[in-house]
């Protein structure tokens, strides 16, 4: 499943539409490859289901042809830094 799109999780709805897929099709992970905000839908989303005991696991790669993500934790991001160099 691979898709693209800059929406952002926010709603009840979206949250409960996200653990019912991954209740449907029984997913231990869910990884989640993008730039700010995938990243923070990524948080969102592991936050929330922590919060609801689901078994699923979110796993973010941060990849931003920007290089908006560079800090301390993330000191090259793949997009950015392959692209650059």
């Amino acid at each position: 499943m691979i898709c693209s799109g800059r929406d952002k999780i926010e709603t009840p709805e979206q949250f409960q539409q996200a653990e019912d897929t991954v209740n449907r099709l029984d997913l231990d992970g869910l990884v989640v490859i993008g730039g700010d905000d995938s990243n923070t839908n990524a948080c969102l989303l592991g936050e929330y289901f922590r919060g609801r005991n689901l078994k699923t696991r979110v796993i973010s790669c941060t990849k931003t042809i920007d290089g908006d993500l560079k800090c301390k934790e993330v000191p090259t991001s793949f997009g950015f830094d392959t692209a650059y160099t």
